[in-house]
Parts: structure tokens; sequence; C-alpha cells
């Protein structure tokens, strides 16, 4: 009998839950929006928690731990979002948005009350916080992780499905793109196809939808 060996590294791991929790946002007809926005957020939250000890982990594995002593033993707690953001922050010199603080904490107290309490929202403040986290987690796999999620939904509808699904999602990711830009934010331009200000003016594509605008199509 040929024994099926099941294994998931962290990064795998963490993208197989993100990859999850957008097929759910992207295809609205798997189950309702209560079911949806609930497995969604858990999901979210795993991935983006995996993907920070990912990074930690390439430092150093024992970065994973609370208590760097007891690494290697798997009885030992692991480092939360929160406490694996502010730590990247320390050892590595990673910017931390008060924003992206704000977001684990956010993250952190819906994940405790979905799993271990009562959960109540508003369907617009669960989009909210699903959509900020998503943004957060395909930004930070792609700087810190050398991984593109968005380049890989674009293969297949989808990408372009889930910006056109969860508008907190587009707005969120938008908002980030344009802050990485930084001084380049003049060079961007609205996307003819999203319609968000997200189109490079020089290189005349949308980080955001993965448009690109042809010679016929530069408006100079």
């Amino acid at each position: 009998m040929v024994t099926t060996t099941i294994q998931f590294d962290l990064l795998t791991n963490a993208t197989d839950s993100i990859s999850y929790a957008i097929e759910l946002l992207a295809w609205p007809d798997i189950r309702n929006d209560e079911r949806r926005m609930k497995q969604a957020i858990l999901s979210i939250s795993q991935g983006v928690e995996l993907l920070l000890k990912e990074r930690l982990r390439r430092i150093h594995p024992a970065f994973m731990f609370e208590d760097v002593d007891k690494f290697p033993s798997l009885d030992a707690r692991t480092v939360g979002a929160e406490r694996a953001l502010m730590r990247l922050k320390s050892i590595s010199g990673y910017l931390v948005r008060d924003s992206d603080a704000q977001l684990m904490r956010d993250l952190r107290r819906t994940r405790n009350a979905i799993e271990h309490a009562e959960w109540h929202t508003t369907l617009a403040e669960a989009k909210a916080i699903v959509g900020a986290a998503l943004s957060f987690a395909i930004d930070f796999a792609k700087s810190e992780l050398d991984r593109d999620l968005s380049y890989e939904f674009r293969r297949e509808d989808t990408w372009g499905q889930l910006l056109t699904e969860l508008h907190e999602f587009a707005a969120a990711h938008a908002r980030r793109l344009a802050a990485n830009a930084g001084v380049d934010q003049l060079n961007m331009m609205t996307c003819d196809v999203c319609h968000h200000e997200t189109l490079d003016r020089l290189e005349q594509s949308c980080p955001l939808c993965g448009h690109w605008n042809s010679d016929e199509e530069v408006p100079f």
C-alpha cells in the first residue's frame, strides 16, 4: 500500500490559505455572504500570519518563536501576526505603516471573536477588513518573499473577478500601490480598465489589474 504524505511548508501553507480566501471572495456563488466573509477572514488571517513567519524564518527560524531560546521545540508558542510584524521591524528594518499595525490588531480581534466568542459585524466592515488584509498579504508576499500572487491569479479569470466583486480590496490595493510609488505618484494616471489611478504613465501598465496600454492607446 502506498503511503500518501501531506506536506505544506510555511509559504505553501500561506499561499494556499490566501488562494482559498481569494476564490471565496471572487466567486460569490460558492456560498452566502455571511459564510463567505467568515471563512475568507479566517483564511486571510491565517495566511498573513504565515507569510510573516516565513519572512522571520528566512532570517533565522528561531525568530518564529515567542521565546527564541525554545527553538526548535514544536511545543513552544510561535509569534502571532502583531508580534511578527514588530519583530521584523526591529531586526530587519521593515517599514511598518501605522495602518498595517492597526490591521494586525483588527485581524486578531476579529479572528478571536470568530473562533472563541460571538462574532457580529456589518457586511461593509467585514469586506473592509478582508480587503485590507488581502492587499497587505499580496504586497508583502511580492516585496518580502518574491511571490507574485496577483500574477498567478491573472492567468485565469479569478483576479479580474475579485476586483469586480470586492471593491473594498480594489480600493485598498490601489491606495497601497499609490503609497508604494512614493515620489513616482505623479507618474500615475487613471487606468481605463479598472478606473483606479494606478496606471504608470511611463510604463503604460497598471499593477492593479494588469492592463497594458498599446501604442495606439497612449494619450501623448
